[in-house]
């Protein structure tokens, strides 16, 4: 897989990861950034902060799991 490549499922999901893996200024965020990517018939959510990923799912449930990662981000970050 290169980020060149002709396809368009392979492009937008190297482009998650190198967007997940980017380094961010200053620690994470509080909730979490998660971004759900669309391949196609599938999807996978990507966290840009711990790294999380969801698997490749249906797009409704990787919509359901990032919901529940900011969800549970925000909630760990204000109980510290």
């Amino acid at each position: 897989m290169t980020p060149n490549s002709p396809e368009p499922i392979v492009r937008a999901m190297l482009a998650a990861v190198h967007r997940r893996d980017h380094a961010h200024g200053g620690g994470t965020c509080s909730p979490h950034s998660v971004e759900v990517v669309h391949l196609g018939s599938a999807s996978i959510a990507v966290c840009h902060d711990c790294g999380y990923e969801s698997g490749f799912e249906s797009v409704r449930e990787c919509e359901r799991a990032a919901a529940e990662h900011r969800m549970g981000s925000a909630t760990s970050a204000t109980a510290s």
